[in-house]
């Protein structure tokens, strides 16, 4: 489906969502784009970049979006492609990522109330501005959680508690590496067209980076945190499971002693005393001290520790 908003006089928004192939056809014929970009553009799956064809005069910026989600182990990011041709700029969305187009709308109506848009760069740059600062909102919910997990494990330490760890970081991954593409892709975009803008561009374009980049060190540190706490709480399951295997270890030790002592006098072997009435008393005895000799051989090795 295609939209168009008038920017300015010569310049206009065009809203592209799951485009058809007809429209996809008009896309070519009627506004100068490529092929080529067309399918950078749609693709769901697009890493975050600069994509420049000079001979057509056209630049795609595919940046990536967060996307909220109730699935915690599902992709919480996607990329939204951002289309600057000589006079237009062209957004291309689809189901998943289509409130960026609620986003756009509600600050070109914020900056037509504040005057005539001159350059299609003074949308772009507050709308990358939004969408950066977007990801704020969820990285302290998850680092929220994970010091609340934390809490809890101080208290009483499970395994349900790694498993909510490795939730967290697999959310963390699709993050850190979207803001990682978005800062990389921010970057060459002012290294290539910088030249060409405006001071008050440049100002905005490098508030945009300052955010990609605040979101990327508070992804960064999140997910470092949360890495090191769940490895140290695996270290401490492991611990908690060798020192019951050592417990269990050193009971069957010890226990195994009556079976011995018992086995010797229900062999068909002269023993000493093992014809007296009080016989048993005695096996009952060399038991006793065997266990007792035992227990005080392995509190001596330290093996209770």
């Amino acid at each position: 489906m295609l939209s168009t908003e008038e920017i300015n006089d010569h310049s206009r928004w065009i809203s592209v969502f799951e485009p058809l192939p007809r429209e996809r056809a008009d896309l070519i014929k009627k506004y100068e784009v490529t092929q080529e970009l067309l399918d950078y553009a749609i693709d769901p799956y697009e890493k975050a970049r600069v994509e420049v064809d000079p001979d057509a005069g056209v630049t795609l910026l595919i940046f990536d979006v967060y996307v909220p989600t109730h699935a915690v182990t599902a992709p919480q990011t996607a990329p939204i492609g951002i289309m600057l041709t000589t006079n237009n700029i062209i957004t291309f969305t689809n189901a998943k990522t289509n409130f960026v187009n609620g986003i756009i709308a509600n600050q070109l109506k914020v900056l037509q109330k504040r005057g005539p848009i001159t350059d299609k760069l003074n949308l772009v740059f507050p709308v990358l501005y939004r969408l950066s600062t977007n990801y704020f909102g969820p990285l302290r919910r998850v680092d929220q959680q994970r010091q609340q997990i934390q809490r809890n494990l101080q208290k009483r330490t499970g395994r349900n508690a790694i498993t909510e760890f490795m939730e967290i970081e697999t959310g963390l991954v699709y993050m850190l590496t979207s803001l990682k593409g978005n800062v990389s892709l921010l970057e060459e975009f002012k290294r290539r067209f910088a030249p060409r803008m405006s001071t008050r561009q440049r100002n905005d374009l490098d508030d945009v980076i300052v955010e990609a980049q605040q979101g990327l060190e508070m992804a960064q540190m999140t997910s470092d945190v949360s890495e090191r706490v769940s490895n140290a709480y695996s270290k401490v399951l492991d611990s908690d499971l060798n020192q019951t295997m050592k417990y269990l270890t050193i009971y069957s030790i010890v226990l195994s002693i009556p079976t011995i002592v018992s086995g010797f006098y229900g062999e068909n072997v002269k023993l000493p005393l093992a014809d007296g009435n009080l016989s048993w008393l005695l096996t009952l005895v060399i038991t006793l001290v065997l266990m007792v000799a035992c227990v005080i051989f392995l509190i001596n090795r330290r093996w209770w520790k």
